[in-house]
């Protein structure tokens, strides 16, 4: 069981938890695992950053590892840049956490993350302390310095019908979250044709514009922006830009269900075989892509390295999750912010619609999500409390419990209650194509649950 490790790497609050002696021994401890192989560092725009980057270099370094240093970039530029130079990589950040926090990535030679097995042989050599330095002079005297801006932009620009982009000359509202996308995705998007106004777009570890994560309640000036002036779309990214959340021409906020859901289509049309994946809290709009499109979808637990193996285990074409991360398996093998971007734009030049038109041409549900802070003591009853109401509900078509637990109404309606992994926390997921059945079905467990 792991110890350090959550669903992809480690995040504490840094400085107090996550020191740089904390990222050095870990560094030791993965640099020990890989045996001194070549390794590709990142780090995304954190006041703190770049203390833990040069601690985690100077780890590898003192196992052997040739390092190259990536400097400030995102999450999935690194990925790329593993599976291109075939190296493990490392990438410090926190991804969506708030100011405070910070973390370290673990990456394969294919850029995917750690699976829980090698997670578990490098925490074993941390806590145990069995770590292989190398001879002084056996030390790399150097590191090699790279920036692969530019490759990474081209090589999704490769993968879009960008003259259809370009003709088009769409006017895109942009928030970078002053995080690492704020040196990629207006340079991507201008490079696209498009007429970029960004916010927040130039990197600050103090985070001023809005906190990294991109939700409703952080995005108010971006929706502002595009309710007072004309856009033809909207796109937020999270502090190491492995997620895009899109607003509509009118200001709306899509959630993230409905703009996985349209990425899906377009691709599941393509002649290219294969599943889609996701997780168990996903929209079932994904069901009805792959029936119509003569294909399965694989439901893993939440997470997206579970998705990516999901992917890499069934030859997938895609893979997305509820929040709006989006993998495309023949790029990189994790969420990609910036490719997503593309993809949205490529499916509006294709169309030639608006966005509010392409999402109204998805299947009609309607989800409605709730958490609730409650007492892990509680824990136990809670679950055992909502596995006796949910076994007398009528017309059940199926249980899932891979992550939680799910019910399946034979109308199409879904409930999932599931605990949080990191957080005294439950959520309490539905979707129905009836707004008022969604909305009642988390309503009765909600108060079920409160009654506790």
């Amino acid at each position: 069981m792991r110890r350090l490790f959550g669903t992809f790497g480690i995040r504490r609050v840094a400085n107090e938890v996550l020191t740089p002696e904390m990222a050095t021994k870990l560094a030791l401890s993965f640099g020990t695992f890989i045996s001194g192989e070549q390794v590709v560092v990142g780090r995304d725009s954190r006041k703190h950053s770049e203390m833990l980057y040069y601690a985690v270099i100077s780890g590898l370094l003192s196992t052997g590892c040739p390092v190259t240093e990536l400097g400030v970039t995102t999450t999935p530029a690194l990925q790329w840049a593993c599976r291109q130079w075939n190296q493990w990589g490392a990438m410090i950040t926190a991804s969506h956490n708030p100011p405070q926090w910070n973390g370290i990535k673990f990456m394969e030679k294919t850029g995917k993350g750690l699976d829980r097995e090698k997670d578990e042989e490098v925490e074993k050599i941390y806590f145990e302390e069995q770590f292989v330095r190398v001879p002084g002079m056996k030390i790399q005297s150097e590191t090699k310095k790279r920036d692969i801006r530019w490759d990474y932009i081209e090589a999704i620009i490769q993968k879009v019908d960008a003259q259809a982009i370009r003709e088009r000359r769409f006017r895109v509202a942009l928030d970078c979250a002053n995080g690492a996308p704020s040196l990629i995705t207006p340079y991507l998007l201008s490079e696209l044709g498009c007429q970029v106004v960004s916010l927040n777009a130039h990197p600050d570890g103090h985070f001023p514009g809005r906190n990294p994560e991109p939700v409703p309640e952080n995005l108010s000036d971006l929706i502002a922006l595009i309710k007072n002036s004309p856009f033809a779309v909207g796109f937020a990214q999270d502090g190491d830009g492995d997620r895009l959340i899109v607003i509509k021409e009118n200001g709306e906020f899509v959630p993230g269900d409905l703009s996985v859901s349209l990425v899906a289509r377009e691709l599941a049309h393509r002649e290219t075989p294969g599943p889609i994946a996701t997780t168990v809290a996903t929209t079932h709009i994904l069901q009805e892509i792959a029936r119509e499109t003569n294909r399965e979808v694989i439901i893993t637990e939440v997470g997206d390295l579970v998705v990516a193996k999901a992917l890499q285990e069934h030859g997938g074409i895609f893979g997305c999750e509820e929040n709006g991360g989006m993998i495309f398996p023949d790029f990189v093998w994790g969420r990609d912010g910036a490719m997503a971007a593309a993809q949205i734009l490529h499916l509006m030049a294709r169309e030639d619609k608006p966005l509010s038109e392409l999402l109204r041409e998805l299947p009609p549900y309607y989800q409605v999500k709730t958490k609730l802070e409650i007492d892990p003591q509680k824990r136990e009853k809670i679950l055992q409390e909502v596995e006796k109401a949910l076994a007398e509900e009528k017309n059940q078509k199926e249980v899932i419990t891979i992550d939680g637990y799910k019910v399946i109404f034979e109308d199409g309606s879904w409930l999932l209650i599931r605990f949080s992994g990191t957080e005294p926390l439950v959520r309490v997921f539905a979707e129905s194509k009836d707004r008022e059945r969604a909305e009642n079905l988390v309503k009765k467990y909600l108060d079920l649950i409160k009654g506790i």
